[in-house]
């Protein structure tokens, strides 16, 4: 069975007269009549009753014509969406980042993209830099942003902004007055940060390693304005960018004096994958909006 003897059928039932069907199927009128005899041979049973002025359909021409309508309207619409994922300026972008970029970063950067292209849309996966990984490896999202680009073999990143990384404490601390000071002497306090998992604590604990110090953590949270209310509240010292969500808190940011420490913020597609026009246009554009716009 063909799908052009499909489309003929149908042709056939809606206009009840071969010579129209013929027209609208843009086939001379013998061939669609050939086409349809074929397929009720490869059925075994007559679809029409071929009348003097009318073509009627059989018990069974009924059955066929109801089921090739449902597969006829499944085709258009899955045509339909297939377009719309074959143009840029349509489709579905599916993106899995990290939470310090949930309040601002992300929100901002999407209406700016919705502004230019506002059929896009988008799918979103907030949670840890290895979650986010495992969403584009899995094919469950197009693109990750996050921080710091683990290495993977499977995964192409593309750096967007570095970060600087402060020592914060309550504005009431002891250490508030300082600019700079070693991460050696604030190791000594005790420490909020993020669970294992998040790239700001991978960051963390390297650091420690490669300074060969053991802070006592007190509290590991998920959410950087929750890292930073513990802060606030005196339950010990973090290690965090300078976000916009946090800035006005009561906090003070003191750069690290004996360690270079910073955030490599990157975006990344599966290496072997295909993106979409839509998502590959988007990742262009995110590109250049995070590499400009850095607050």
């Amino acid at each position: 069975m063909e799908w052009y003897q499909i489309e003929n059928a149908a042709a056939v039932a809606q206009t009840k007269n071969f010579t129209k069907a013929a027209k609208k199927q843009a086939v001379s009128q013998p061939a669609l009549s050939r086409s349809i005899i074929k397929l009720e041979e490869e059925l075994g049973a007559p679809l029409f009753l071929r009348g003097k002025k009318e073509i009627q359909l059989t018990q069974a021409g009924e059955i066929f014509i109801e089921r090739a309508q449902q597969v006829l309207q499944l085709m258009k619409e899955a045509k339909e969406e297939i377009q719309e994922i074959a143009s840029p300026d349509k489709g579905r972008v599916s993106i899995a980042f990290l939470p310090t970029f949930g309040p601002h970063v992300l929100p901002n950067l999407i209406a700016e993209y919705k502004r230019l292209y506002p059929n896009v849309a988008f799918e979103l996966f907030q949670g840890a830099g290895e979650v986010n990984m495992k969403k584009v490896q899995e094919g469950q999202a197009d693109l990750c942003i996050t921080g710091p680009p683990y290495k993977r073999s499977d995964i192409k990143w593309t750096i967007v902004r570095e970060e600087q990384l402060y020592i914060t404490v309550p504005i009431g601390h002891r250490f508030a007055g300082r600019d700079s000071m070693p991460f050696r002497e604030a190791a000594a306090e005790p420490f909020v940060t993020f669970k294992k998992g998040f790239g700001l604590r991978f960051i963390f604990d390297l650091l420690c390693e490669k300074l060969e110090v053991e802070p006592d953590i007190t509290f590991e949270g998920e959410e950087v304005s929750t890292i930073a209310g513990f802060v606030t509240a005196g339950h010990g010292i973090s290690v965090l960018p300078r976000k916009p969500e946090i800035a006005h808190d009561p906090l003070v940011f003191i750069a690290i004096n004996d360690y270079h420490l910073t955030r490599k913020v990157a975006i990344g597609t599966k290496k072997q994958g295909t993106l979409s026009p839509a998502a590959r246009q988007f990742k262009k554009f995110a590109e250049k909006y995070l590499q400009q716009n850095q607050d």
